[in-house]
């Protein structure tokens, strides 16, 4: 496998687009794609989209043309423009996608396939891994340890105390979802959330923990293969079932890969048809989730 690319590979040339948040204004209560025709376009899709807490650096997935390997990439406004994306330094050969960023934008988790430390074999699962942000840039690319060991999982979510949130899916069907609190530049032994109901896989938490929201697939009342649930943090700690999201968030395409901003204004997440995956990113205020808890809650 060819190394990774040293040179933008996304796209020929960037848009102008004036301002934070790719120029775009604050979205509604319902979702609308995000920045049409610049986040996707006919040869790239990308998905697992990470904000920093200004909107002025956007970090997110995509798909090599070539190598048809995923990788994260990132574009920044500089100097009243956005930067041409291009792979960020803690990219590697190997699959790397589902990054997220710290509320505070201090720290970036995201799962990869690529070896463990002393290793040389890529995972055949993908495992959490993490960088902090430096003086310089971020730092060299770290396992997530939850109580001393590599975890095996996705769609990781960092809340604003530092608490870590992942999926380990082990079929389209059968996932579980944990959380590990922060200890120190560690974590603590994983716990799982329990839900009576398959928690299906892609996954986000808001900032403050106060709801997560969830993509289940392949449920016999689903609109497309998968869908987006709720579901909210009681006061003492445990989860409410999880929700089915109603129109307009969840239609006959696919949801996934959902994503609430670092500052918890934004929601955001992918549409895509099954056949083809053409995919979109939508987003919308996350205002609505509030409303929702407090009927839930």
């Amino acid at each position: 496998m060819s190394k990774t690319p040293t040179v933008p590979f996304w796209r020929d040339e960037m848009p102008e687009l004036k301002g934070p948040w790719l120029g775009q204004p604050m979205p509604g209560d319902d979702p609308i794609e995000l920045c049409a025709g610049v986040m996707s376009t006919p040869n790239h899709s990308s998905f697992g989209t990470a904000f920093s807490p200004k909107g002025d650096e956007l970090l997110f997935a995509t798909t090599h043309p070539e190598t048809e390997v995923a990788h994260i990439v990132a574009t920044r406004f500089v100097d009243g423009q956005w930067t041409l994306p291009a792979p960020v330094s803690f990219d590697s050969e190997w699959i790397d996608n589902d990054i997220c960023m710290a509320p505070d934008g201090s720290r970036v988790a995201w799962r990869s396939w690529r070896p463990l430390p002393g290793e040389t074999e890529p995972q055949e699962k993908s495992i959490l891994w993490m960088a902090d942000r430096t003086e310089n840039g971020w730092s060299d690319a770290v396992p997530a340890l939850c109580g001393g060991e590599p975890q095996f999982g996705g769609y990781p979510g960092i809340a604003a105390d530092g608490t870590l949130y992942f999926a380990a899916r082990h079929t389209l069907e059968e996932c579980c979802v944990f959380r590990a609190e922060r200890d120190g530049h560690l974590f603590a032994a994983r716990e799982p959330i329990v839900f009576g109901m398959n928690a299906g896989g892609d996954m986000t938490v808001a900032p403050d923990q106060s709801f997560l929201v969830i993509a289940c697939w392949y449920l016999p009342d689903n609109q497309g293969d998968s869908d987006l649930f709720v579901s909210f943090r009681r006061p003492d700690g445990t989860w409410t079932e999880l929700a089915r999201l109603g129109s307009p968030i969840n239609n006959e395409l696919n949801e996934n890969c959902p994503m609430v901003s670092s500052d918890g204004e934004r929601f955001l997440f992918l549409r895509y048809k099954p056949e083809g995956r053409g995919s979109r990113t939508y987003w919308m205020r996350a205002s609505r989730f509030r409303a929702l808890r407090e009927q839930s809650v």
